[in-house]
């Protein structure tokens, strides 16, 4: 475990996919330590917490920021081994019920392929379980909590902030007192997150940026993210961000012929061809979701031509 701060310790835990593994938080306190987002369910994830709760350590509860496998795969598994409460957004707990939904005979069906396909893209497999384990969803919380709301991570308060836009669901942790901002894959220091379109009438960038002036007026010295390194300087961080989509959306706007482009063909003129699969289908759904808040901003248009869905220049 990394020290961050006296009561606030690192644990990188492998996942099998994206960046190949995921921050979770300790938190201590006089009652042991809380835990925030623990890993997808694999073999390699429980060995690292095994090996780590061997040595002594207590876990209070754990706290999970979103609804994402990588992030509460392991919830059930603490709830159920060792009879750790688990602590959820709401809106967690209902993203939580819609993914079970998506289950049959514990494989899960890619709820979004259909509308991938109106949008130019390939029909992609609706059976999916990389990033959907059954294991994962298996769990009811123990706790539920809204937004604007005081709960305990370790014997600080924090405040419970929604930010949607990665996640529907997606929450960060505040306290004021130690400047410690929890933010999830809300905001990374390397990459911009992938915010993902789920379906028509869906603006989650929109969202997202609305999301980020909530944690702008946060004064925060140390910004823990779900992925990679701690970020700085929260509000540098969010001008480069700013800067990058400005970059991808002039892009996106440009890669979009006379005739009308989908989605997916405008998604290859930005992001390229020679991408691998988990790649491509990132790219798609960011230029979906870019494209979507284009289109709420007035700069382009929408129209359906045999069934697919089409973008013009709105110039």
């Amino acid at each position: 475990m990394q020290k961050i701060l006296d009561d606030v310790f690192l644990l990188t835990v492998p996942i099998p996919y994206d960046f190949g593994n995921v921050n979770c938080y300790l938190i201590k306190g006089k009652r042991g330590y809380t835990v925030v987002d623990t890993g997808d369910y694999t073999e390699e994830a429980i060995a690292v917490w095994q090996k780590v709760i061997s040595e002594g350590l207590v876990v209070e509860k754990v706290v999970v920021t979103h609804a994402h496998t990588d992030h509460i795969g392991l919830a059930g598994w603490f709830q159920q081994q060792f009879n750790v409460p688990v602590w959820m957004a709401a809106k967690s707990y209902a993203e939580l019920n819609k993914i079970r939904a998506q289950f049959i005979n514990e494989k899960y069906f890619n709820p979004h392929a259909l509308f991938l396909v109106r949008h130019g893209g390939p029909l992609f497999r609706k059976q999916d379980n990389r990033f959907h384990q059954y294991k994962s969803y298996q769990f009811d919380p123990d706790m539920v909590f809204d937004e604007n709301e005081e709960i305990p991570l370790g014997d600080y308060s924090y405040n419970t902030i929604w930010t949607p836009g990665h996640s529907p669901d997606h929450f960060s942790f505040f306290n004021e007192k130690n400047q410690v901002l929890f933010v999830g894959d809300h905001i990374l220091n390397s990459i911009n997150p992938i915010v993902i379109c789920n379906g028509e009438g869906d603006n989650p960038l929109k969202d997202y940026l609305q999301a980020l002036e909530k944690l702008m007026q946060c004064q925060a010295k140390y910004v823990l993210p779900g992925h990679g390194e701690p970020i700085p300087d929260l509000m540098a961080r969010i001008e480069l961000m700013m800067s990058h989509y400005q970059k991808r959306w002039n892009q996106t706007y440009d890669a979009i012929n006379e005739q009308g482009s989908t989605a997916f063909e405008v998604s290859q003129q930005v992001y390229g061809r020679n991408l691998s699969q988990e790649r491509a289908g990132s790219a798609f759904y960011q230029t979906i979701t870019n494209l979507t808040y284009l289109e709420s901003l007035g700069q382009v248009k929408i129209a359906e031509k045999e069934g697919k869905i089409y973008f013009y220049q709105n110039s």
